[in-house]
């Protein structure tokens, strides 16, 4: 039997108790994921690591101590100690390392040698959330696992996370599952489980403090749950075909929940798959990655937004990389897994929000940061968010301005002590501090939270001014030596030290008194005049960042003589159209040719311009293709100091237009002679060419067109010697026979119409013709053999007739000898139009009584049968007849016998 030692326990106690009150909360300075990946926070630095033992898929936790030593991790499979061994007993641990929240490790707050490790499990016949305990002692000062899978709940999700409460001096972990049994297909239970003492409870006790049933249902196991850094609120993400998130206030010392607000993380039928959540450090923003059919998403949410509509933000999409968990660190930084879409996930990279609190500019990467000889999976380590909340507060700003500091924490903070990263210090809880220079600094603070102490870090950047290099001077040419000349004041951003000039800020005064009250601007600076030679100037410079310096510099007029280049000539209509007396110069050319002309030293520049106060300005310059009429053009050479070191100007001159009168189409006429082309009187050569062929037809300026056919006349011209050229296509048709379309009787009236290119006139006696048209009716037209003329207009295509023959039976006829409509008869069949004709006429029973043929059609019908009168009556008859072309013409109808 061992003997009790007092004084061996008192030792153990001291030690204990110092650690508890020496507590630096460094716990998540250490990460370890993926494939032997890891990162290193210690001292406010960030490191990657890559010693690590574990290759897990996705989930995984990590834990450090109070000094930001590393303790163990694990994947909620194995855990790995300190020296990347398995811990004793660390084997076969429950969680399914697919799970992207597979487990979490709780410290026990009532006793720094114990740490609970929460563990996830969806298998149905033995799911739930388990935990198993890590204990250091003396016999283990690695740890070991003391027991382990302990069931908590018997369902679960994958999702876990956890917070401290300050109020309880316990841990709350918080997991979602279901109240029903396995059959159950959704997930409506909050689990609340409490670490630490908790009223009468025993130390160290891990409890299932209350269930909580939800109105809202969760279709999916995956996902991810987080608490925001306060402890205040819960986001949970769905992965289902709902794609959504939704939002819960906690309570701490009651354990419960009420809803907040939802929204969905998808869109309408596109829903995304949750991956990651997470909160910025504030609390006030949530991320949230996805991936959908090869395409990674990273949205924003405002958590206590004012707006209306309170809608995710779309910040960043990805083809090529899948983007997995998301993870806030204690540099307030958001970083994001990296994944390739098969197994086992691996890419070389992590993203990183650098700016989650900004409302604007968070400053995402998507795979910034490399990972040496190891991998990034689908999850990065589960930490208590509460962890996060403990932060530096502070704004970069410029280093003339004293920058203000807070703190924040997840309890009261009753005592602070500063190191600003320049040698000096303060205590206080909101101390200000100004820099002597510029520069990035890491500010420590080391804050009492209770009985904690706890040390926090924030790098702040103390931005620089920018500032001119002493006795900068912008020269200016002069061509006319009154030392006066126009300058572009804001090219003395070429006198900067540091040569930065993006985002620059440039306002000019005449006086160090007007820059430094900043009144009486220079209101044209890119056209000032100086008033004396050499002038100072002084300047008010702000940088991108707002940082703003007073100071000064020289212009200075150089005289010298202008250099007249020699005239570029170009035609008229090469900027491929004619007759507007535009010229296109290619000015890139040009620069190539008086680079070689001025000898252009390697800190020296070419630039062309349209007027004398751009090329002084600098300003509007001419690159490439320039449209134009005759003109000037100014030329300047520059050092890359903004100096100028000659100025010359070239006149710019476009020929005169090659003029002939050529349009696109000629018309061949039947009864007109051949057109005759002129190909301009002005021009040297004409050149017309069958284009089908290329056969060169003539080189005279008159051209006679004889046959149809595609054609081009080319002109040349030389002026200024430059030969110019243009050139036209043009198409010849052929002569045109037209055609009748459509002859057509309507009742008396005659319509014909006619197919051709022209306007036609029409006659029924080739006398007296009518219309100016493509058709034409005539009326009151008589039955029988009609001839049709038809001649154009314009007196072009042939004149073409036909023959109809107008087929006609009266409705009714009157048998009674007075002379008038005594016979029934059909008019316009005759022997000229056909072969043959039969018509037959029936009584109202269908008995033949009547018949003619072509050469009886003209006694016509009496109304009789055998000798006998017929009765009146409607009669019926039907025509038969053959056509020269032998087409058979059927017809029928009938009629009335009235005596």
């Amino acid at each position: 039997m061992k003997l009790f030692n007092p004084k061996y326990y008192i030792l153990v106690t001291i030690v204990t108790l110092l650690c508890f009150v020496c507590n630096a909360q460094n716990e998540t300075n250490n990460w370890y994921f993926g494939n032997h990946s890891g990162i290193d926070f210690n001292n406010g630095q960030f490191s990657t690591l890559n010693d690590g033992s574990m290759s897990t898929p996705a989930g995984c936790a990590s834990m450090s101590d109070s000094n930001g030593d590393l303790l163990f991790y694990t994947n909620g499979q194995t855990v790995w100690n300190k020296n990347h061994e398995v811990m004793t007993n660390g084997n076969d641990l429950n969680a399914e390392i697919d799970n992207n929240q597979s487990c979490i490790i709780i410290p026990d707050p009532s006793d720094t040698n114990n740490y609970y490790i929460l563990t996830t499990r969806i298998n149905a016949d033995y799911g739930g959330i388990f935990y198993s305990k890590v204990v250091f002692n003396a016999q283990n000062p690695l740890g070991h696992i003391y027991t382990k899978n302990n069931r908590i709940t018997t369902t679960s999700t994958q999702r876990i996370t956890a917070m401290y409460s300050p109020e309880t001096n316990s841990y709350k972990a918080v997991g979602l599952g279901k109240i029903g049994g396995s059959a159950e297909q959704t997930f409506n239970a909050l689990f609340v489980i409490n670490v630490g003492t908790l009223g009468t409870a025993p130390l160290n006790n891990i409890t299932l403090e209350n269930t909580i049933t939800l109105q809202e249902t969760f279709f999916s196991t995956l996902g991810t749950i987080k608490f925001s850094p306060n402890g205040q609120t819960i986001a949970i993400g769905d992965s289902s075909s709902n794609s959504s998130v939704y939002i819960y206030n906690f309570n701490a010392l009651t354990n419960s929940v009420s809803f907040q607000q939802s929204f969905n993380a998808g869109y309408i039928f596109n829903p995304i798959p949750i991956e990651g959540l997470e909160f910025s450090a504030d609390s006030e923003f949530l991320y949230i990655t996805g991936n959908l059919s090869g395409t990674a998403f990273l949205h924003k949410y405002i958590v206590n937004s004012s707006a209306s509509f309170n809608e995710k933000i779309l910040l960043a999409t990805s083809s090529s990389i899948n983007f997995g968990a998301l993870q806030l660190a204690t540099d307030s930084k958001i970083y994001m897994a990296n994944y390739a879409t098969d197994s086992p996930y691996h890419l070389n990279t992590l993203g990183v929000i650098h700016n989650p609190e900004d409302p604007e500019e968070i400053n995402f990467e998507p795979s910034s940061i490399p990972l040496i000889n190891s991998a990034s999976t689908k999850g990065l380590p589960n930490f208590v968010t509460s962890y996060f909340r403990n932060k530096i507060i502070a704004k970069d700003d410029c280093f003339y301005e004293a920058i203000d500091f807070s703190l924040d924490a997840y309890g009261p903070i009753t005592t602070a002590n500063w190191e600003f990263g320049d040698g000096n210090t303060a205590i206080g809880l909101n101390p200000s501090h100004q820099y002597a220079q510029s520069g990035t600094y890491t500010v420590r603070a080391l804050i009492t939270v209770g009985s904690n102490q706890i040390e926090l870090f924030k790098k702040i950047k103390a931005h620089p001014v920018a500032t001119m290099t002493d006795g900068y001077t912008l020269s200016q040419c002069d061509i006319d030596n009154d030392g006066i000349s126009n300058f572009n004041l804001t090219e003395a951003y070429n006198g900067l030290e540091n040569g930065v000039r993006d985002n620059y800020q440039y306002q000019f005064y005449e006086t160090q008194l007007d820059a430094d009250n900043d009144t009486n601007p220079i209101t044209n600076p890119e056209f000032y005049t100086n008033t004396s030679n050499p002038q100072e100037l002084f300047l008010n410079i702000t940088n991108e960042f707002g940082c703003v310096n007073t100071d000064s510099f020289f212009i200075e007029v150089q005289s010298q003589d202008l250099v007249v280049l020699d005239p570029y000539i170009v035609c008229e209509g090469s900027n491929d159209i004619f007759g507007d007396y535009i010229g296109r110069f290619n000015i890139a050319n040009k620069i190539e040719e008086l680079s070689t002309y001025f000898n252009l030293a390697d800190d020296e520049y070419i630039r062309f311009h349209s007027t004398l106060e751009d090329a002084l300005a600098n300003t509007n310059p001419l690159y490439f293709d320039y449209d134009s009429a005759s003109t000037t053009l100014w030329i300047i050479v520059r050092k890359n100091n903004g100096d100028c070191g000659t100025i010359a100007s070239m006149e710019l001159v476009v020929n005169q237009s090659l003029e002939f009168d050529i349009e696109d189409s000629y018309q061949l006429c039947v009864l007109q002679p051949n057109p005759v082309l002129d190909g301009g009187i002005s021009n040297d050569s004409w050149e017309w060419q069958d284009t089908s062929t290329g056969a060169i037809l003539s080189t005279q300026r008159f051209y006679e067109l004889s046959n149809p056919g595609t054609y081009q006349l080319t002109v040349t011209k030389l002026e200024n010697g430059l030969l110019c050229t243009k050139s036209q296509v043009f198409e010849v048709l052929a002569p045109v026979i037209p055609t009748f379309e459509e002859i057509e009787i309507d009742g008396t009236n005659l319509y014909i119409s006619i197919n051709g290119n022209s306007q036609y006139e029409f006659s029924l006696d080739n006398q007296d013709f009518f219309g100016q048209q493509t058709a034409y009716t005539f009326y009151g037209v008589e039955p029988g053999i009609i001839e049709i003329f038809v001649r154009d207009v314009n007196d072009c295509e042939q004149s073409i007739q036909t023959e109809v023959s107008f087929i006609h039976y009266p409705k009714f006829f009157t048998p009674n000898d007075d002379n008038k409509n005594d016979q029934w008869s059909v008019f316009g069949v005759n022997e000229n139009l056909y072969k043959q004709a039969e018509i037959t006429i029936f009584d109202r029973f269908g008995k033949r009584l009547y018949g003619f043929t072509l050469k009886t059609i003209h006694r016509g019908w009496d109304g009789m049968y055998n000798n006998v009168p017929l009765p009146n009556s409607d009669y019926w008859f039907k025509i038969t007849l053959v056509d020269q072309n032998d087409q058979v013409i059927e017809s029928s109808g009938h009629f009335t016998l009235k005596r």
